[in-house]
């Protein structure tokens, strides 16, 4: 509180012109200070600039009304709650495809939200780089330790470019194995000598256990098939880990872009494709899948941790596990892939631009981190979240980490390592292609003829 001005006469020495009204100088004796005061307070308004808070942009997938969509919105709003310098605007959509289509629309003329949360889809980063408009995030990562200390090693490992440059940052990365239902495979008879589940070390165990699965689902009741797959599940779950798991040369196809498709490990993928096909149930989406999973229908579900928030609290919830996949050699592989994740505006406005690198600082700090994992069940890319904390509050979730990230190899999602037109024939043809060995050369021969 400031101090009050003393009060003094400054009319003492002064005459007074009013003799005859000689109660206006006592008026004016009295209301001299108050008046004096009031322009001091005035002035002091006057020197101070009002902070007016800057406004940022971020359009995101997270609209739908899953509860992992209405976790993640309340974790954006909370951002604005503790800046109170910062407006964000959220634009969100049911959909991340969605969402970034929108965003790289904008980029056709020329514009770009300060914030794009990709959720994976990297063509939009290489859109915003061409058009020179992503925010380089690499002078901002070195200059603070705390944020580089918040960023997985593996994301600045595959997102850092030659010139030493980085436009994304994803808040989680993407870790996938398979979910099993570990009462159909004791049922079915899959267990060691305790009765413990014994889940396949190699390609060739793991297809035997397939056959034995269908054998017993036939005594079940005719709905009940080991797998429920649809066609995008197979491209980004299967394909690469049983390419990579088939030899050292396989192993290299599914690291980088291949120049020739055309090799036995990746024909073997294609016949082992057509083998996973036969033990399925076909549906048309992920939700049907996933649903034939939850009800029982299947015995094998191929999707990330994720998937544990739809998982907990359900009736199977106590009867599933997570593992990774086999290879030929016997070594366990996952994938641990840092997809691509936020990409932020190269700003003019260095307010617009600070306030964006400050969002994207709070959503890789350890308590936001927490939460994503505990409260929407993804896998934190922040190294420093302890996973033992994750297992005590989230146990499907920390069992699936622990799972993953325990494998003998890992390799990166295929939508980080493949081309988008290579993904949008795989996802179109595969299925019909790998009925018979015709069409899986004619596919082979469209996927080669590509690069010519």
């Amino acid at each position: 509180m400031k101090s009050r001005v003393k009060a003094s006469c400054h009319f003492k020495s002064a005459p007074c012109h009013f003799k005859k009204t000689g109660w206006l100088c006592a008026i004016l004796i009295f209301i001299g200070p108050v008046f004096l005061g009031g322009l001091t307070f005035l002035s002091g308004c006057a020197g101070k600039e009002e902070v007016q808070p800057v406004e940022i942009t971020l359009v995101h997938g997270w609209g739908g009304t899953a509860q992992t969509h209405k976790v993640v919105r309340e974790i954006y709003q909370e951002f604005s709650a503790q800046r109170a310098d910062v407006i964000l605007n959220e634009q969100a959509s049911s959909d991340s495809t969605i969402a970034v289509e929108k965003a790289n629309d904008m980029l056709a003329v020329d514009r770009m939200p300060d914030v794009v949360s990709t959720n994976g889809l990297s063509y939009f980063v290489q859109n915003a780089v061409t058009k020179g408009m992503a925010l380089d995030l690499m002078p901002y990562i070195e200059a603070d330790e705390e944020l580089r200390a918040s960023i997985h090693p593996s994301v600045l490992e595959s997102w850092t470019t030659e010139d030493g440059k980085l436009y994304t940052l994803p808040d989680a990365l993407e870790v996938m194995g398979f979910w099993y239902n570990e009462s159909y495979f004791r049922e079915a008879g899959i267990t060691d000598a305790d009765g413990k589940v014994k889940l396949p070390d190699t390609w060739e165990e793991f297809f035997e256990d397939c056959d034995k699965l269908d054998a017993w689902c036939e005594t079940q009741n005719s709905s009940r098939s080991v797998f429920a797959l649809e066609n995008i599940q197979v491209v980004e779950d299967f394909l690469l880990a049983r390419l990579a798991g088939a030899s050292e040369e396989g192993f290299a196809m599914a690291s980088a872009m291949p120049s020739d498709f055309d090799t036995p490990s990746f024909q073997r993928a294609l016949q082992d494709v057509a083998r996973l096909y036969s033990y399925s149930h076909d549906v048309d989406n992920i939700d049907n899948a996933r649903q034939a999973f939850l009800d029982g229908r299947s015995v094998i579900y191929f999707n990330g941790v994720w998937e544990c928030d739809v998982f907990c609290g359900t009736d199977i919830e106590g009867e599933i596990g997570y593992a990774a996949y086999p290879t030929e050699s016997g070594a366990s592989l996952s994938y641990i892939s840092p997809s691509s994740g936020y990409v932020l505006y190269d700003n003019p406005d260095p307010k617009r631009k600070e306030a964006s690198i400050g969002f994207l600082k709070y959503m890789l700090s350890t308590e936001v981190q927490n939460r994503l994992a505990t409260d929407t069940g993804q896998a934190p890319s922040n190294p420093n979240v302890d996973n033992i904390m994750i297992r005590e509050k989230y146990p499907l979730l920390g069992n699936a980490l622990e799972v993953a990230h325990g494998a003998d190899l890992q390799i990166k999602s295929i939508s980080s390592v493949w081309d988008a037109v290579t993904l949008d024939i795989l996802k179109s043809q595969l299925r019909q292609a790998c009925r018979s060995e015709e069409g899986r050369l004619g596919l082979i021969n469209r996927l080669n003829a590509k690069h010519t």
